[in-house]
């Protein structure tokens, strides 16, 4: 259904703020931002793209180099052509470059806040210094999107992921593989009252994670994409044991099928959204019109081909971030790594902020495999997730692997054994691709699989795919 500004406003009143925030008009201007005239919306992003511009090439060594070389400086006047000329700016450069990337000073009432750092699954951590308005933004633009997802703050929310993520408990002692809880939400409990956080950590068994969800029976329930999925598989007998409102997917591609598994099981919808540690909070999947808003106020989003031209509608392209929250480090035209859809036309909820369609996952996960690989999985995923009840009953996890060698090694988590039926529905559903030489498949059921080091579940892997410090081809961007 469409919402409009009177609808958002008294959504937005729903929520209380703390007593020191009490006047603030920062949350209720964001609400009206989201109804702007597109020709307005355009002209404030302008007016974002002249001010950066003529910041960074102040005040950034990075920018400011690579301006002077082409005649321009600071003080020039700046426009949007101004931005897209600029090359494509890779991780791989980022870590190069991370002193030089680095603002000399800050405009006035600009103050440095911390640090935050990435987790390091696509390549070496980085750390990225934030001001204190960069780290304000991403907390008002978090209790922006769970306005647009209708929580209840009052409610119990519940968070499954690393440790080092998860709301911690001053001076309690608590083991990082222990389950933790804090009086408010994190990020919007800052500026809002709001009910209890549960914290565990995603390398609790599967059957530990159900029973202390049954145990503290949260609200809202948010973890990693495949966690969400091994937890409906887990529960996919049986009716879950808690009444869960909705449910968050994070850190991870969410596919379409996943979704409606997930939804099925738990009968709640999953909600989304995008975003970096090194920009903050990219944008949140519509509740009503299922793209992806881009939160303007904070970054500008580009979808491009990989000689960084912009993609047409129903195309598929490099997810390019432009952040403006961030003075401490700006990032201009920084590749994500990920693949999104090019959309148009408005959103059918009304709101007028900028969109992108379906996010389809890190582009170096795909650009390295021989062909056929990636079809060869989707389709094997396919017939496992469609798969009877009766014959899922006790999965809990499963992963593909591909060797060097073009074999490929299926592994199943399982309480007690796969059915043979299963197993003769899996072999069945490989697929012989024309052109392409046969490739083997070797079903296994193991009793768990390790979580890498970034603590993000891959269902597919391979060894096609180079070592997350290693180059990856999104670099192919000029």
């Amino acid at each position: 259904m469409p919402t409009n500004i009177a609808l958002e406003l008294q959504e937005q009143g729903r929520w209380r703020l703390r007593p020191p925030y009490a006047g603030w008009t920062l949350f209720d201007q964001l609400v009206r931002n989201e109804f702007l005239p597109p020709e307005e919306q355009y002209e404030r992003l302008q007016r974002r793209v002249k001010d950066l511009l003529d910041f960074v090439a102040a005040a950034v060594p990075f920018y400011s180099r690579s301006f002077a070389g082409r005649g321009r400086g600071a003080g020039k006047l700046w426009g949007m052509d101004d931005l897209r000329a600029l090359p494509i700016l890779t991780r791989m450069e980022v870590q190069g470059n991370q002193v030089e990337l680095g603002a000399t000073f800050l405009p006035p009432g600009e103050v440095l806040e911390g640090f935050l750092t990435t987790s390091g699954s696509t390549g070496q951590p980085l750390q990225i210094d934030h001001t204190q308005r960069s780290l304000t933004m991403f907390c008002a633009l978090k209790q922006r999107e769970l306005r647009w997802f209708r929580y209840d703050s009052s409610g119990r929310l519940a968070i499954i992921r690393s440790g080092r993520d998860l709301p911690m408990l001053v001076g309690t002692g608590t083991p990082e593989d222990m389950p933790r809880e804090v009086p408010c939400w994190p990020q919007v409990g800052r500026h809002f009252e709001t009910g209890p956080c549960f914290g565990a950590p995603i390398t609790l068994s599967l059957d530990r994670q159900m029973q202390w969800l049954e145990q503290i029976q949260p609200d809202y329930l948010m973890s990693l994409s495949a966690n969400l999925e091994h937890l409906a598989f887990g529960w996919r007998e049986r009716r879950p044991a808690v009444a869960i409102r909705a449910l968050q997917a994070i850190s991870m591609q969410l596919t379409p099928s996943m979704r409606r598994f997930i939804e099925q099981v738990f009968d709640a919808p999953v909600n989304e959204n995008y975003g970096l540690n090194e920009i903050g909070l990219v944008a949140s999947r519509c509740p009503e019109g299922g793209r992806f808003h881009v939160h303007q106020e904070n970054c500008f989003v580009e979808i491009v081909n990989d000689k960084g031209v912009p993609c047409r509608p129903g195309e598929r392209g490099h997810l390019v971030v432009t952040g403006f929250g961030n003075l401490a480090m700006p990032m201009l035209r920084y590749d994500t790594g990920d693949l999104a859809d090019a959309v148009e036309g408005p959103c059918p909820c009304g709101r007028t902020l900028p969109t992108f369609g379906a996010i389809q996952g890190r582009y170096r996960r795909i650009a390295f495999l021989p062909p056929g690989a990636w079809d060869r999985w989707m389709s094997l995923r396919k017939a496992l997730v469609e798969a009877p009840p009766e014959l899922l009953r006790g999965l809990r996890q499963f992963q593909l692997h591909q060797y060097r060698d073009g074999r490929f090694e299926l592994r199943l988590v399982m309480a007690g054994h796969a059915p043979s039926a299963l197993l003769e529905r899996l072999q069945g559903a490989w697929p012989t691709l024309e052109g392409l030489p046969p490739a083997s498949l070797q079903i296994i059921e193991v009793d768990s699989i390790p979580l890498p080091p970034g603590g993000k579940f891959q269902d597919f892997t391979s060894d096609f795919i180079p070592p997350p410090d290693e180059p990856g081809p999104q670099q192919a961007c000029p």
